[in-house]
């Protein structure tokens, strides 16, 4: 088992859908541990414990590596992804999550000199040509999986340059144009052919043009408006999308007196924090229900606030104030929270008799886009993606849009479902699961409000020793699957050994082995000196990861196993007519084995005894 897809045919067998195992006259269904919740929650399937676990061993252009294999933008992400990863980190329940996303900061920062990627030398060329419309996140996305696939891209871009919001709707403070221009730069760099000031209006027109597929992903560039009266003939009023490109293009270059945004969301707080580093006397946000409702980021807020921008909440503007056609305040009105609406948060409800005005200067509009052409219209060969598919998302989900567009046309294309990715199993160094002590988070340095400009970047960097000390928090929850280099201090303590000539197979603990796998071994499938009891053979090791099982129908719920569990792995719920039984957190389960003597009747079962039966093909006994 040498070869990626062999690695892969493995797990199909073992984990395949719907796959089982007779054993004697039992069958057993094969069901795949889960992954590590980090890398279930990001939208792109990062192996966050991977990269996380190599920065830990000072591995860092290793980690780099690892991120790339599903994220083409870690220095984007590093900086502006929501970080859903960090919300399901299990390290809060002890304190605080990992800072995962300031890590892939760091490790994209520390390799930033290292050698652009190139397209692997067996790479097939395919015949067909595939266009992507919109040079977003998406597009780039979908362009970098496609051209790995050996299939020739070309992007059509209507802006003077590529990157979509990344470029014209996220302030250079928080997202520098050299990070933008040099991951941009790797994709484009691979043989990507790109064509900017290009806009296509009709994309099925790409097909006639012999493009076998179209990967359709223009954003939402048509902002929402209040729809109040004369929004669209004040000066002064405009909205949040044209006002920032504006500012970063330098053709507005300074403000005076007082600004008004309008919105809750990232896209207002980067708005106000723009105006205030363009001079404006007075930023206000004016957002219509309370902070906790608030869809922006806390950082981002706080953040905001430190910088002189003050937040009207349960305000609701009600009706533009100007003078000689230019606006001079906003008529608004005070609310209050009633029952929440559909999007889950509490409906803003406005309070009779509390109509007030606010003088302004300037009032911006940060409400959200839309996408501006009928996307369900298109024909067969079109493949909608990013924010014309979903409505305006995070840069995260524009990634893992992309991933899904280049699959599906890969698919319609060759008739293959294959992945993107060379392998879904990532390279990574286990490290010792860390004991269950607080331990603080590091804490970024921030520059200072008074120093802050529109181009000067406010987050700083960590340092090689903040990286280390803050990966070395990292619980390493999910199974060992996740992992292929054996290391003495793995914390799941056991592997599945299959011998050359496919005889047998040994079960052995991770400390028992005579040796360890290199550091610098890369392949799926390694030679590893072991005993296995006939003296030292040189066999290849394929990972296995052992937890333990429960047969509910013998489980007498008597929580022997709950108690004498180290890994606070198991605990009792309830099956049915109240009755409760053991259940075990696969997250937490170590295979260590230690419950399964004090079972008294026989309901806990280890994964050992399926996986030497697939090996086999024995009866598993």
């Amino acid at each position: 088992m040498n070869t990626a897809k062999e690695w892969l045919s493995f797990k199909e067998m073992l984990y395949g859908k719907g796959a089982s195992l007779r054993v004697g006259e039992r069958e057993f269904q094969i069901v795949p541990a889960p992954p590590s919740p980090c890398r279930v929650a990001c939208p792109a399937g990062v192996n966050v414990k991977a990269y996380v676990g190599l920065i830990a061993a000072g591995k860092f252009v290793q980690a780099l590596e690892v991120v790339r294999q599903t994220n083409p933008f870690p220095g984007i992400c590093g900086r502006v992804c929501t970080h859903p990863c960090e919300k399901e980190c299990r390290r809060a329940e002890l304190d605080e999550p990992v800072a995962i996303r300031a890590l892939k900061r760091f490790i994209a920062d520390y390799a930033v000199n290292q050698p652009q990627a190139a397209l692997p030398k067996d790479t097939v060329k395919q015949p067909q040509r595939v266009a992507v419309v919109g040079a977003g996140p998406a597009g780039l996305t979908a362009a970098n999986d496609l051209i790995r696939l050996g299939y020739q891209v070309t992007i059509f871009e209507a802006q003077e340059k590529p990157g979509g919001m990344l470029l014209w709707g996220i302030p250079p403070f928080r997202l520098p144009r050299s990070v933008i221009e040099q991951e941009i730069d790797s994709i484009l760099g691979l043989g990507v052919e790109i064509f900017t000031r290009t806009k296509i209006d009709e994309p099925a027109q790409l097909l006639k043009d012999g493009y076998a597929a179209v990967f359709y992903a223009p954003g939402c560039q048509k902002s929402l408006t209040l729809g109040l009266a004369l929004e669209d003939e004040l000066t002064g009023v405009i909205d949040a999308l044209s006002f920032l490109k504006r500012a970063f293009s330098g053709d507005i270059k300074n403000l005076l007196g007082r600004v008004l945004v309008i919105g809750g969301g990232n896209s207002a707080i980067d708005a106000a924090r723009v105006a205030k580093r363009l001079g404006a006397e007075e930023v206000w946000i004016v957002y219509r229900r309370s902070r906790t409702e608030m869809p922006a980021d806390e950082e981002e807020i706080s953040q905001a606030e430190a910088e002189g921008v003050r937040i009207e909440y349960l305000t609701q503007p009600v009706e533009f104030v100007y003078k000689d056609g230019k606006v001079t305040g906003l008529k608004c009105v005070r609310n209050t929270l009633g029952a929440p609406d559909e999007s889950g948060r509490r409906k803003p409800v406005p309070i009779p008799d509390s109509l007030f005005v606010i003088g302004a200067n300037w009032v911006i509009t940060a409400l959200g886009q839309k996408v501006e052409k009928d996307v369900n219209q298109l024909p067969v060969g079109v493949f909608v993606g990013g924010d014309a598919a979903s409505g305006p998302a995070t840069v995260i989900d524009a990634i893992a849009s992309g991933h899904r567009g280049a699959k599906a046309i890969h698919k319609f294309i060759s008739n293959q479902d294959e992945t993107v990715a060379v392998s879904e199993v990532q390279l990574e160094v286990q490290v010792p699961v860390l004991t269950a002590v607080p331990k603080s988070r590091v804490k970024l340095g921030l520059l200072a409000p008074e120093k802050r400009n529109i181009f000067a970047e406010v987050e700083a960097p960590l340092t090689p020793e903040q990286a280390v000390q803050e990966a070395e928090r990292c619980l390493r929850c999910g199974f060992c699957g996740e992992c292929i280099r054996c290391h003495r201090t793995c914390p799941k303590h056991q592997v599945v050994v299959q011998t050359v000539d496919k005889s047998d197979s040994v079960i052995m603990r991770i400390h028992s082995l005579e040796t360890v796998l290199p550091d610098n071994v890369e392949e799926l499938a390694v030679e590893l000196q072991v005993n296995v009891g006939r003296g030292n053979e040189t066999i290849p090791a394929v990972i296995q990861p052992l937890v333990v099982k429960v047969e509910k129908e013998l489980c007498r719920g008597c929580g022997r196993c709950v108690e004498i569990c180290p890994h606070e792995a198991i605990s009792r719920q309830v099956w049915y007519s109240g009755i409760q039984v053991a259940v075990v957190d696969n997250q937490r389960c170590r295979g260590c084995g230690n419950c399964l003597p004090v079972c008294p009747s026989g309901a806990l079962q280890s994964s050992f005894k399926l996986a030497a039966a697939v090996f086999t093909g024995s009866d598993g006994k």
